[in-house]
């Protein structure tokens, strides 16, 4: 397997992961407020990065650095504005403004990281971005909160500033798990904050229930799909690997469906195909150019 394709099958299960945690987390937030429910993902995390750098014998390390320390700021409000949101909207609502990652994340890739896109890329990037906003078209059977509409937008946004520190953060030299554990720890400060002048604090944790969809929905987005971005960002370009995740709002639709179902209009099965097959394409087409590079090189030696 070539590092391109690790980065593809490590993305793919992070956008597995990933897809399924709105709707566990919704159940969640029925029995506890959306800051308890923001403690309770950071400490899950923190537990799990703790206990596998235990077993796997490599133990945890600790970066205090700039970029690390900023990325652990926004992940604080990309974490805090998620968990609003979800209690104001319904996973599907979350999932479809979700989209909004892959135009952040690319256009910030471009700002911040001076990547560059060739013309093939802006196309496919470009249909990926219309088919995912030809698939929420309504249709859907659900009007958006407006606060909690902008709460969504403001998490993926500050998400995908989080993820661009990461990339720049990434090396072979430090371990994707102690990157993680970092930024919790620091990011638990801020949302234990947010939660004691919210007032949230003093509810305390009234429901084991809520308690365990949280955790879960935690365990699979905030960590596994989290490492497996990480190791994904190691071999995929910033950019590439976050367009493949618009992926998550069509998987999200369908399991959400039996809970939050919803209309699909012809308007939303063109965007699907054109999404998907747009995503396929970006994938695929970098392969084939350096494959012809690589040839053009040969004749020229």
């Amino acid at each position: 397997m070539s590092d391109q394709q690790k980065g593809h099958f490590y993305n793919l299960l992070s956008v597995l992961a990933m897809a399924i945690g709105p709707l566990i987390s919704k159940f969640g937030l029925l029995h506890v407020s959306p800051a308890i429910a923001a403690i309770l993902n950071v400490v899950t995390i923190l537990m799990a990065s703790y206990l596998v750098g235990v077993f796997s014998r490599k133990g945890i390390t600790f970066y205090f650095e700039k970029e690390i320390l900023m990325l652990a700021i926004f992940n604080s409000l990309g974490v805090i504005f998620m968990f609003i949101s979800m209690n104001l909207l319904s996973p599907v609502e979350v999932g479809f403004l979700g989209r909004f990652y892959t135009v952040f994340a690319v256009l910030l890739s471009v700002v911040i990281l001076k990547e560059r896109l060739s013309k093939l890329e802006v196309l496919f990037i470009t249909l990926a971005i219309l088919g995912a906003f030809l698939f929420v078209e309504k249709g859907n059977g659900h009007s958006a909160n407006g606060f909690g509409a902008l709460f969504a937008v403001l998490y993926t946004f500050f998400f995908a500033l989080t993820n661009i520190y990461i990339k720049k953060t990434l090396s072979e030299h430090k371990s994707s798990n102690s990157i993680l554990f970092t930024n919790n720890c620091i990011t638990l400060c801020f949302v234990v904050g947010y939660a004691f002048l919210s007032g949230e604090l003093a509810n305390g944790l009234t429901s084991l229930e809520g308690i365990g969809y949280i955790m879960i929905a935690s365990l699979l987005t905030g960590f596994l799909g989290t490492i497996l971005l990480y190791q994904a960002l190691k071999y995929l370009r910033f950019s590439i690997a976050n367009v493949t995740r618009a992926f998550s709002p069509v998987i999200l639709a369908i399991l959400s469906y039996p809970f939050f179902p919803i209309k699909i209009t012809i308007k939303n099965s063109i965007g699907a195909v054109v999404l998907v097959g747009s995503i396929i394409l970006l994938t695929v087409k970098p392969k084939a150019e350096s494959g012809t590079r690589r040839a053009r090189n040969k004749t020229g030696d």
